[in-house]
């Protein structure tokens, strides 16, 4: 079969704008696209003279090759190649390549987030801020509907009690906050339902404003759906990621799914799927903001890891979208960049149940072994007559268990808890010693018993808290 191909190069144009701009050309010109990605395209059309002939055009850096085989003579081939040359190089050449080249690439890859940025802007001019942030459209409904979520919940947890400021460990937790033990005892719902729990007004407030910033461009440019599956895989990323960190103190709130969406979008603005002017310029402002929220996230108040953790969630989904769009006709990639993200989740979730200890259950199981301890002692000092050595071993039984607390990662209230019960402990044998000789020992036994009245009060006023 003849054969015709030529080279040319076009500097300062990446291979996407180039095959987008070819395949408008031949789009125009009625050769039917058989295949293409971001840096190859192959097309057939039918001659006159009834022969097929077949164009293939492939990019490597600014080069273009192309090539055209057909049952034509070879001159036949050259005028094809020739003519398809000469439109390409008109196309780039006009004053307003740059526009065309930009909304047939999101065309042809993707949705124009720019574009549907900008009509939604000028429609919401002139409304208010609810209007605007709830405005559900094409392309945009997964975004306004995880806001509404997020406000519902908080609107809820408000008209139930919760402090509108600052709600307090016990209260998020009742309304799904995520903590390390109670997701390892089996309550796997709190990874997705910490993402909708926000601890007051200030933390919601922010989050929301950050997740509709990124959602009005993003939503548009990658499709709802996607955005809702990278939106969920980030937000179990982060509540997973911060479970492995954080043992002591329960975590809520959206910013780690949210990161996750300011990491996918960091991914295509490294690739050459969007426009270059574009990915310069939300550079320039997407990796400083990045960069200093995980800064002011080193504050003891924040859950850094959780950010992490969507953060990187993100780039994964990121790179896989962005390989999806070089190469849009596979079928595999596209069920790749879904698949992949899922199982590495899944498979995450059961390395962390089978590997992360669980400090705060280990610690109950102590705390009611001494508590059986305890009653087994008290019971045996209530008889007329009681070995007092009986006694004794079973206080010291108690005060062995809680010294193993202290092997244990636990947060400053069980450890200041842990000291006043060994102290309760330690006064309780102290005061069984006493009772072998109570005539003489009268005053001591007083002043314990005394000291252990104090402690016990202590000690159950917090547990009431």
């Amino acid at each position: 079969m003849p054969s015709y191909s030529i080279q040319a190069d076009f500097e300062n144009i990446d291979s996407p704008e180039l095959i987008a701009a070819s395949l408008a050309i031949l789009q125009k010109e009625n050769w039917i696209i058989k295949n293409y990605n971001s840096e190859f395209l192959t097309a057939e059309k039918e001659t006159d003279i009834n022969q097929k002939a077949q164009l293939t055009i492939s990019v490597l850096k600014n080069e273009v090759t192309i090539t055209c085989d057909s049952d034509l003579a070879e001159q036949a081939n050259q005028f094809i190649v020739d003519s398809f040359a000469e439109n390409l190089n008109k196309f780039v050449a006009s004053p307003s390549f740059d526009n065309k080249v930009r909304n047939l690439k999101h065309h042809y890859f993707m949705d124009n987030p720019l574009q549907d940025s900008e009509e939604v802007a000028t429609k919401n001019s002139d409304n208010s801020i609810a209007s605007t942030v709830f405005s559900f459209s094409k392309n945009f409904r997964v975004t306004p509907a995880i806001i509404l979520l997020n406000v519902l919940v908080f609107v809820a947890m408000v008209i139930t009690g919760v402090s509108f400021m600052s709600p307090d460990t016990a209260d998020i937790m009742k309304w799904g906050a995520n903590f390390r033990s109670s997701v390892l005892q089996g309550e796997w719902w709190r990874l997705i339902t910490c993402c909708f729990i926000h601890i007051g007004i200030i933390h919601i407030l922010f989050n929301m404003w950050a997740l509709y910033n990124i959602g009005v461009f993003l939503e548009r440019m990658i499709g709802s759906w996607r955005f809702a599956f990278a939106y969920t895989i980030a937000g179990l990323a982060g509540s997973l990621n911060s479970i492995v960190f954080h043992y002591a103190t329960p975590s809520a709130g959206a910013s780690g799914a949210i990161f996750g969406m300011f990491g996918l979008f960091l991914a295509l603005l490294t690739t050459n799927i969007l426009e270059k002017g574009f990915r310069k310029s939300m550079l320039q402002s997407i990796v400083p903001m990045i960069l200093l929220n995980l800064l002011i996230g080193t504050s003891a108040m924040i859950d850094n890891a959780g950010h992490i953790g969507g953060l990187i969630a993100g780039l994964i989904c990121g790179y896989l979208y962005a390989w999806h769009y070089k190469y849009p006709l596979s079928k595999f990639i596209n069920i790749f960049s879904f698949v992949l993200p899922a199982v590495l989740i899944i498979a995450s979730s059961f390395v962390i149940n089978q590997k992360l200890p669980d400090p705060f259950t280990a610690y109950e199981k102590i705390l009611d072994k001494i508590s059986a301890t305890e009653k087994s002692a008290m019971a045996l000092e209530a008889k007329p007559n009681f070995n007092n050595d009986d006694a004794l071993k079973l206080w010291d039984t108690a005060i062995t268990e809680i010294n193993k607390t202290q092997q244990l990662e636990l947060n400053t209230n069980a450890e200041l808890r842990n000291e006043r019960l060994l102290f309760y402990l330690q006064k309780r044998r102290q005061e069984t010693l006493l009772l072998k000789n109570p005539t003489e020992n009268e005053f001591l036994i007083k002043q314990t018993g005394q000291s252990v009245d104090s402690i016990l009060t202590i000690l159950n006023k917090k547990e009431e808290e």
